[in-house]
């Protein structure tokens, strides 16, 4: 018994699409590993303190509402005792940073947070989390 397979002009087309599709895909997720090692070695020399990093959005105070410069940020991390790395503005108010801190005992930042929400200059921080429509 003989088994012909037909397979038209459009289905054939669809395949070689979805196969090239397939290997882009596979190459643009290959493309965007991290390039540094998630954990830390094994191996540390000394003990590192326990540091806890956390996404916050802040909006300073209205006379510090525009962009922030670097004096001004290194004087609010002094003085809330936390680092602030910027990532990117949200809009013209509302900043977008890593908040990193050496609190013993606080793996959640909620103390460090504590801190640069204290800070006069600092309107509010929150973490930056996804939001979902309640409904």
């Amino acid at each position: 018994m003989r088994l012909t397979l037909h397979v038209t002009g459009w289905a054939m087309f669809r395949c070689m699409l979805l196969g090239t599709l397939s290997s882009f895909s596979l190459v643009a997720c290959s493309v965007h590993a991290p390039s540094r090692p998630l954990a830390a070695p094994a191996e540390s020399k000394s003990p590192q303190p326990v540091r806890c990093s956390l996404r916050v959005i802040v909006a300073f105070s209205q006379e510090f509402s525009t962009s922030p410069d670097s004096a001004f940020l290194k004087d609010v991390e002094r003085t809330a005792r936390v680092g602030l790395s910027y990532i990117r503005s949200v809009t013209p108010a509302l900043h977008v940073f890593t908040l990193t801190a050496s609190d013993a005992g606080d793996p959640s930042c909620e103390r460090a947070l504590a801190r640069l929400r204290a800070e006069p200059r600092v309107r509010s921080a929150d973490i930056d989390a996804r939001r979902q429509i309640q409904g």
